[in-house]
């Protein structure tokens, strides 16, 4: 009987580590498929467009960007919803930025990509606001299609200027 219970437990721990050992590899596997290397084109063009914002070139910002732009801004802020086309985001959303946070600023830590998926988490300044963000953007045949803000509204909210 002891050498019966003492094989069902050799067998049991044989099965338990092929089965680890498999799930390792079919892991390993899976991460092999990961996009790995940056999408530098996609990466330029989103590091552009913040380029154009910024100097104030909506007309070069506008090359980068799709006519049909779905650009979001989520939360309660005076610049949330769902923005559709390149002027929809000028009218509703840059201009509003000077008077809501005077001394706004974006500086960036770091640019992911994976894919046509282009990730940029920044700090975020203005008059009595420090915070971070991350944006994100769709990039397909070289323009920019979405955007999406993620931004601490909160913090944002609470410095709002009317």
């Amino acid at each position: 009987m002891k050498n019966t219970t003492q094989n069902i437990i050799n067998v049991s721990l044989a099965i338990i580590v092929t089965l680890l050992i498999f799930n390792v590899f079919e892991l390993k596997e899976q991460v092999g498929e990961l996009d790995v290397k940056p999408n530098k084109e996609s990466i330029e063009i989103v590091k552009a467009a913040y380029t154009t914002f910024g100097s104030g070139d909506l007309e070069g910002w506008k090359k980068l960007h799709s006519d049909d732009l779905k650009f979001t801004v989520l939360g309660n802020i005076k610049t949330s919803g769902v923005h559709i086309g390149k002027d929809a985001v000028i009218k509703d959303v840059f201009n509003m930025i000077p008077s809501t946070w005077p001394g706004f600023k974006l500086t960036h830590k770091e640019i992911y990509s994976d894919g046509n998926m282009i990730f940029v988490h920044s700090d975020m300044t203005a008059d009595g606001l420090d915070t971070e963000t991350m944006h994100m953007f769709k990039v397909v045949d070289g323009l920019i299609v979405e955007f999406k803000a993620f931004d601490d509204t909160g913090s944002m909210k609470a410095i709002e200027q009317d």
